[in-house]
């Protein structure tokens, strides 16, 4: 398995050196990077800091964002996603992430921002492959269907990719642990499924939405679905996914050292299908 850390759990004083230096001494193969690591370095100063760390690239977060209620602000994000899809290229992401966004303020219902969800996907999906970018979309818990992602289920997100040339999944268990597909995915997803977001989550209180937590520190059985998946054929990116806000006062280089650690223990024990 190659293990991956994602720059969203960096503070905004952390450049994308010191915590891809912070993700090598943790043991991580690779790095995702995110916009805001983009905005500081550029493309090629990525590629670049992944390669002197011995990374390699998992994904780029995220494009998509498709219901923006007015022309302006959609010709705004459609310019983002082009921006989004030569980066990929340039630095040598293996998936660029595509979040579908929220209804809240678009005007639209649910049923009709999926469907605008599923035209802009398809759209997108033909430059990425004139750009010869593989995305993955991720579905999104249903609590944040409003603000965040209104493709919930690993079920929609899955009949919006299939008929697509250059669209894989990207599933997160934060978002997922719920959908009872998860523990189906080499049976509903392969060979659709590209890359998987992995952790766990505390909650705080009833009143707070839940916060994301290390491997092995939560409610998910995360070994026991990791190994299934890895008995069931998936070699692809395992990236660890906590934001910032979700380190309750803990290090960068201790959460990725524990979080690096746990996760190949968590795959230590399992075994691949012979090829």
């Amino acid at each position: 398995m190659r293990f991956a850390a994602n720059y969203y759990l960096a503070p905004p004083d952390m450049t994308p050196e010191v915590f891809s230096g912070h993700a090598a001494e943790a043991g991580a193969d690779g790095i995702a990077f995110t916009v805001a690591a983009l905005d500081q370095r550029g493309p090629q100063g990525l590629a670049r800091i992944a390669a002197d760390h011995g990374l390699f690239v998992s994904t780029l977060n995220s494009a998509g964002y498709f219901l923006h209620p007015d022309a302006v602000a959609a010709r705004r994000q459609a310019d983002q996603n082009r921006r989004l899809l030569e980066a990929a290229v340039r630095i040598g992401a293996q998936r660029l992430v595509v979040i579908t966004g929220g209804i809240s303020e678009s005007g639209l219902t649910l049923e009709e921002a999926r469907r605008r969800v599923a035209e802009q996907l398809a759209l997108l999906d033909a430059e990425a492959c004139l750009a010869g970018v593989r995305l993955a979309l991720e579905p999104v818990h249903p609590v944040d269907l409003t603000n965040k992602g209104c493709v919930n289920s690993i079920g929609q997100a899955l009949e919006m990719v299939r008929p697509l040339q250059a669209t894989d999944l990207v599933v997160d268990t934060f978002h997922s642990a719920w959908d009872p597909d998860l523990w189906r995915l080499p049976q509903c997803v392969h060979p659709h499924l590209a890359v998987v977001q992995v952790c766990n989550w505390f909650e705080p209180s009833a009143e707070r939405k839940p916060e994301r937590d290390l491997p092995l520190s939560g409610g998910m059985d995360l070994a026991a679905w990791l190994r299934h998946l890895v008995e069931a054929g998936y070699c692809g990116p395992v990236e660890f996914e906590m934001f910032d806000q979700h380190r309750r006062g803990r290090s960068v280089p201790t959460l990725l050292h524990q979080a690096i650690a746990e996760l190949k223990v968590m795959c230590a024990g399992a075994q691949a299908p012979a090829s």
